[in-house]
């Protein structure tokens, strides 16, 4: 049964990814709610950053539902949840549940692929 928790969080968290880029692409997301959360949305949607990272949502998210690619989705994925889980500690307190859940199903998620990880994160004396 707990060998099974990573698969279900990497499909769970690729189906919110997914569905996160699909919503933002037809505008069906509300606007923000206080002058800072609106100044930094509308900060990546004029430079154009807010495209850049629905299409890392989007094709992370089917790497993570599809499971091609999936180690390398998640940390691609990464630095994006990150930012949505600060963005909400900070200007949208109300959302620190939807933070700590992308957080928890990416741990979660990474832990599947633990032996891959591992490697990377060995110090290394010599090039």
């Amino acid at each position: 049964m707990l060998d099974k928790v990573p698969l279900v969080a990497r499909i769970l968290l690729g189906l919110i990814f997914m569905a996160s880029a699909i919503a933002k692409l037809t505008g069906a997301v509300p606007p923000p709610e206080g002058e800072a959360a609106q100044q930094f949305m509308m900060t990546l949607v004029n430079t154009g950053l807010m495209t850049v990272i629905m299409l890392v949502e989007l094709v992370g998210g089917l790497a993570l539902i599809t499971g091609f690619f999936a180690p390398l989705a998640l940390m691609v994925l990464a630095p994006v949840t990150l930012v949505i889980a600060w963005y909400h500690l900070v200007l949208d307190p109300m959302g620190i549940p939807v933070g700590v859940l992308l957080i928890a199903l990416s741990l979660a998620a990474a832990h599947g692929y633990r032996n891959l990880y591992l490697p990377i994160m060995q110090p290394r004396t010599s090039l």
